[in-house]
């Protein structure tokens, strides 16, 4: 009979903590089902993200109070090691780092937020260079969190943080240092992909160069010229020079000379003036507010008419279509009107005794 009051009065000191045990096991998993009908609710009324970082805590948060739980319940436990000094610091210890573990694992989980920077960065890039960017932010910033993480780990376990940090500190100069040109350019593509001052498939003039854009990436890009040539251009010599996009403007300006010969009648080049103005603004790709035809001026061997159009098709492809169509219609007016297209000429005087 003793022994089994004895068993009895063992069993009846486990039940504080076999019930926080079970509620260890219960809890988290109530708050995590309550927590994701909460945060799908509202949802629609908070910003993006405030969701992400909501949602991406609630499984951590779920195992923070698990921990917390059961380790309550093992200080429950009637037995004499569970309060000793060193148990309890090893409880405590392991404690503190599983809740680290799920802090950095929410921090890691609510990396999406990252992609929210691109936002600003959608204009003109390509659907694929959007993604590079995405997993770029996203790379960093679980390098941040692991780096974080680990940091307060060690100084839970007792290591010298501090230490490690000016080593670290010292390293990551020398480093930046020796890898100068390539974090510039890396800072320089980052900026190049976060202001978007072009895109991919974008005909620009990166200073001395001009082609159309093929690649953006996180240390150079690279254009084909007219000629079908690539060249590859570090992105911090981009950023140090000036930029023309030719595909942001809203018009391509063409602007010719037509040479008409001196035995051209005045009367004819008024007529051929007013029905070349004519002719131009009919076109379905032409500005007609943009469209000016005079006599420029008197040259060696030709009377020039200058031309300035504004041509609606703006890709360089479509400019020249409608170039050659209108070239060809120039052609025929001036044929029709009974004018001659000047070439140079030269007139040689020859002395009647040679």
């Amino acid at each position: 009979m003793p022994e089994i009051s004895e068993l009895a009065f063992d069993f009846s000191t486990l039940i504080p903590a076999l019930v926080f045990a079970a509620l260890a096991a219960v809890l988290p998993e109530l708050y995590k089902f309550l927590a994701r009908k909460f945060v799908g609710r509202i949802k629609k009324h908070i910003a993006s993200w405030l969701h992400i970082l909501l949602e991406s805590y609630i499984v951590p948060i779920a195992m923070i109070l698990r921990v917390l739980l059961a380790c309550f319940a093992v200080t429950l436990l009637p037995f004499s090691f569970v309060h000793g000094e060193v148990f309890s610091r090893l409880l405590g210890t392991a404690s503190g780092l599983l809740i680290t573990v799920f802090i950095g694992l929410g921090s890691w989980q609510a990396a999406p937020v990252t992609r929210l920077l691109l936002h600003s960065a959608e204009n003109h890039l390509d659907m694929t260079t959007n993604q590079t960017m995405g997993r770029f932010f996203e790379n960093i910033f679980h390098a941040l969190v692991l780096l974080f993480t680990g940091i307060a780990m060690l100084d839970q376990l007792g290591v010298p943080v501090s230490g490690l940090l000016t080593g670290a500190g010292v390293a990551g100069l020398a480093v930046s240092l020796a890898a100068q040109s390539t974090l510039s350019n890396l800072i320089a593509g980052v900026t190049l992909v976060l202001e978007h001052p072009f895109g991919i498939g974008d005909y620009v003039v990166l200073g001395s160069y001009k082609g159309t854009v093929e690649d953006i990436s996180f240390r150079s890009t690279r254009i084909r010229t007219a000629d079908n040539v690539a060249i590859t251009i570090e992105n911090s010599k981009i950023c140090s020079e000036y930029i023309q996009n030719c595909d942001r403007r809203t018009s391509r300006l063409w602007a010719f000379t037509i040479g008409l010969t001196y035995d051209t009648p005045r009367g004819k080049i008024e007529t051929l003036c007013r029905k070349l103005a004519a002719l131009l603004q009919a076109h379905p790709d032409v500005l007609p507010d943009g469209v000016s035809v005079t006599l420029d001026k008197f040259n060696d061997s030709s009377i020039d008419l200058l031309c300035r159009v504004y041509v609606s098709r703006v890709s360089l492809r479509e400019f020249l279509k409608v170039k050659n169509c209108l070239n060809l219609q120039i052609l025929d007016l001036v044929r029709a009107e009974g004018c001659s297209f000047a070439f140079p000429t030269v007139t040689v005087d020859m002395p009647e005794n040679a």
